[in-house]
Formats: C-alpha cells, structure tokens, sequence
C-alpha cells in the first residue's frame, strides 16, 4: 500500500483499498488575483513582526487548544478578513485602515469613553471611570498601551495596574522623524487573574484580553 506522494499521483488507503489521485496543477498560478492575496499576506505578515510584542501579549489565549496555531497565526487570519487591510488602486499595493487594526482579542467590554490626547511629546491615557468595575476588570488587570509608527516602523508597548493608569496616564513619545511619522495608538486590558466578566457570565483567565481599540493618530 501507498501513502502520500508518488510521482504525479496521491496515494492514500480507504479500508483495504488503495487509491491514487492526481496532482492538481494550476493552469495559472500567477493571475493578477492571486498575486493580490500573496501581495496582501505578506503585508499582514509583516505587520505581525513589527507587533510582534503586542501580538503576542493580545492573541496570548486565541489559539485553540491543541490547534497548533500561534499569536501571530491567529492576528494575521483576523486582519487578513476584518477590513484592516485595504487595497490603494492609486499605489498598486496594499495598505492599513487604523481603526480597523486588532491588536488584543478576548470576550471582555473595555471601557467606553477611553481618550488618548499629545501634548509637548507626551502621550496622554485618559478614562472617564477610574473606580472600574469587576466586570471590566480586577485590581490588578493590566492597561496595555501599543504606540504604532508605521513610517518608521516601529512598536512601543506600555503596560501597568488598570486602576492606578487607566485615571489619567503620560507616556514619553520617541521624537519624530519628518511629517509623515504619525504614532497610531490602541490599548486593551489584560487579565491577570482569574475573574467574570459581562455580569458574571464569562469566564476570564489570566492572560486573557479584551479587544483592542483604536484611540486615534497623532
């Protein structure tokens, strides 16, 4: 009996039967279309190096168990169809919608309301309730704060107690390098033990996160 590849034919065995298949061999595998999809893959693929330390932080607990799937695996499949990626016609090439960008993803609400503002090279966090409740999160819960520079490109993750740094929070900002280095900024919360969330609902475990949100480019 054979098993896997033999010249031009699959082999495989169904009960006591031995079947053969062919290879199949596209008449085309460079049209315009395809030549896109890889085009779009290796952008996202590129962006998950560039946040590779937030990525992995946000998409720690994605992956199913057992699934052999990775962070990044799981952030390029959920950017690659949630919009984030756009196609220029006017450049020939792909390129980012921002507030569409996942960073973290988990089963929590991150709270509504949440601002982040520049002022003299510092960035500013800021929430209206700073007494957040259990179902948002714990005492001690992290606040993530992903700094994106794409002209650069660079990443800078922020981290610290949600209660102490999610009431009004300055970050020092790396200086500009020309007009066109904008910062893109999202945050999350991060779970560090375990707890309930959406009213006692949901489960939460240390790791997990809520979904990233987008607070703007400055």
């Amino acid at each position: 009996m054979i098993h896997g590849k033999h010249g031009n034919l699959i082999g495989r065995v169904r009960g006591e039967t031995q079947i053969f298949t062919r290879l199949y061999w596209p008449t085309n595998p460079r049209t315009t279309e395809q030549q896109k999809h890889r085009a779009k893959l290796a952008f996202v693929n590129r962006l998950s190096m560039v946040l590779e330390e937030a990525v992995n932080r946000g998409f720690a607990l994605v992956p199913k168990s057992g699934s052999g799937q990775t962070a990044r695996n799981a952030f390029v499949h959920e950017n690659f169809y949630n919009g984030a990626i756009v196609w220029d016609e006017e450049m020939g090439e792909w390129g980012l919608r921002p507030e569409l960008l996942t960073l973290a993803m988990g089963p929590r609400y991150i709270g509504m309301g949440m601002k982040a503002e520049v002022h003299n090279g510092q960035l500013y966090i800021s929430c209206p309730d700073t007494g957040m409740s259990d179902s948002h999160g714990v005492k001690d819960d992290q606040l993530m704060v992903a700094i994106y520079r794409p002209a650069v490109p660079t990443m800078h993750l922020f981290g610290g107690p949600m209660r102490e740094e999610c009431g009004e929070r300055a970050y020092e900002l790396p200086e500009a390098e020309g007009e066109e280095d904008v910062i893109l900024v999202y945050a999350w919360f991060q779970a560090t033990s375990y707890h309930r969330s959406g009213g006692g609902k949901v489960t939460v475990r240390p790791g997990q996160a809520s979904r990233s949100v987008f607070l703007g480019s400055f």
